[in-house]
């Protein structure tokens, strides 16, 4: 069967459905990511002015559902002596700040690393930290006449993470000091002054610069019917120095009490990709932290063949800690998978195609879900093969020689793209566990897969540019 999809700009030929890019410009690290009155608003680092990085400035968009997104006008531009970098965004719902007007629901409150030109008259050269604070719900912004609220005279201080610690009754801000691989705590009780803390450095995570940190509580699920209990997750990325080459996140588990944080445990990826940086978590959220990443590499990234607009987010998706069978805690996320998208049982499809050899056909336009199972006594591959003739290109998951689970995009961009970083890290499966689910989501560029029951994410763009993808099965010989 022929299938064949209505054609389009070139620009957009690779524009995902679900996953949120910009409109024409440049995108990178989500900023300001914050649920408020039912809405998720996504602020990012955005250059208004062009498709590489510069200028940089707070896009915006709004989503009712994580998979929708409206853009709306930029939210904190750039000027002559101040570029806006990454930070994030609070609800002073008790308007402890003094920003909100009296009598009305406190204000939303930005806090942003003031990147000074050398134009500036007093500090070039200089990050620190700045607010804004907006009345209206996040539509519009004001700065903080006082700017900044938080400097240590420094060139690489920067990426504030702000949220509220109820048992000490202060804001908490994590920052990074960027060359010295070091992460800041510093609190405060108006949002307005700020106290050190205290300092976290981890001798297991030493590679290229730290970046955009997050501290999350998080459950952690009881072992056979024992309460559940409290820990804390740290989130760093590192540029380069990532899982699979390049940029990449990771996370460390441990314990935080309001000014410290401590953790006897070794840096696990937090995606298993190339393609996830400067995840970060949306405050205003109950239960499980939802995660944005940035979904592109820094050792690539204004290569993407998508210009005007270059770059997208990954899926969110959820994080919580569970304990394995010896007592080792292990970070869990799930992918926040879009509704409606054509869902396919590859474990079904694959006992069918057995009778015909017919492979699956699916409109490569079309975002569709695969789920199924990685076996050395079964499914060994799942080949994604787009197009057809010389212009065919194939993504592959499947195990490697060691039983390894690895996703590998070598072959499936029909020009020559970031080819020095074609496999994602290998997943490798736990003591005794032969057979590794997975769950996989294809958006145009953009791969979302799940493995394992969350136990690792990995995140990839592809650049096919075909209209049609057969899924081929391929069972152990």
């Amino acid at each position: 069967m022929t299938i064949t999809s209505p054609s389009r700009p070139r620009t957009d030929q690779h524009r995902p459905r679900f996953h949120l890019t910009p409109e024409a410009t440049w995108m990178n690290d989500p900023n300001g990511l914050i649920r408020h009155d039912g809405a998720w608003h996504a602020f990012f680092q955005n250059n208004p002015f062009g498709s590489t990085w510069g200028n940089m400035s707070w896009g915006h968009a709004v989503s009712e559902d994580l998979a929708t997104w409206t853009h709306l006008p930029v939210a904190l531009p750039c000027s002559e002596t101040e570029m806006i970098f990454s930070g994030s965004i609070v609800h002073d719902a008790a308007n402890t700040s003094g920003l909100g007007a009296p009598g009305e629901d406190g204000p939303l409150v930005a806090f942003y690393t003031s990147a000074y030109t050398p134009a500036h008259a007093t500090t070039p050269g200089i990050q620190a930290q700045s607010i804004a604070f907006s009345l209206d719900g996040g539509t519009t912004w004001d700065f903080y006449a006082e700017n900044p609220v938080l400097t240590r005279d420094s060139e690489n201080f920067r990426d504030p993470k702000v949220f509220f610690h109820p048992e000490s009754g202060r804001w908490v801000m994590v920052t990074v000091e960027a060359l010295d691989h070091a992460v800041h705590l510093h609190t405060s009780a108006d949002l307005l002054t700020w106290e050190p803390a205290s300092t976290v450095t981890h001798p297991g995570l030493d590679g290229g610069i730290w970046e955009c940190p997050d501290l999350l509580r998080v459950q952690v699920a009881g072992a056979d019917g024992a309460p559940a209990r409290e820990a804390w997750v740290l989130v760093i990325s590192t540029n380069p120095g990532g899982p699979a080459g390049g940029s990449g996140t990771y996370a460390v588990i441990g314990d935080f009490d309001g000014t410290r944080f401590a953790s006897d445990t070794s840096p696990v990826p937090l995606d298993l990709g190339q393609d996830c940086y400067a995840a970060v978590s949306f405050s205003g959220v109950d239960g499980d932290p939802v995660l944005l990443g940035w979904m592109n590499n820094w050792a690539y990234a204004e290569q993407t063949p998508t210009a005007p607009w270059r770059s997208a987010m990954t899926l969110p998706r959820t994080l919580h800690v569970e304990p394995d069978a010896d007592g080792t805690l292990q970070v869990i996320q799930h992918v926040i998978v879009p509704e409606g998208l054509r869902s396919v049982d590859l474990d079904v499809v694959d006992r069918d195609a057995a009778a015909d050899g017919e492979p699956l056909q699916l409109d490569a336009d079309e975002p569709f879900r695969l789920r199924g199972t990685l076996s050395p006594q079964g499914a060994r591959r799942v080949v994604l093969r787009f197009g057809a003739g010389q212009a065919q290109r194939e993504l592959v998951l499947g195990l490697d020689p060691e039983g390894h689970v690895v996703l590998d995009r070598g072959r499936a961009h029909l020009e020559p793209f970031a080819a020095d970083h074609s496999r994602s890290l290998p997943y490798i499966p736990r003591a005794g566990v032969a057979d590794v689910a997975f769950d996989l989501v294809v958006d145009r560029s953009c791969v979302d897969l799940e493995l394992d029951g969350g136990r690792a994410l990995v995140s990839q763009q592809i650049f096919p540019a075909a209209a049609t993808v057969a899924v081929h099965v391929e069972r152990s010989a």
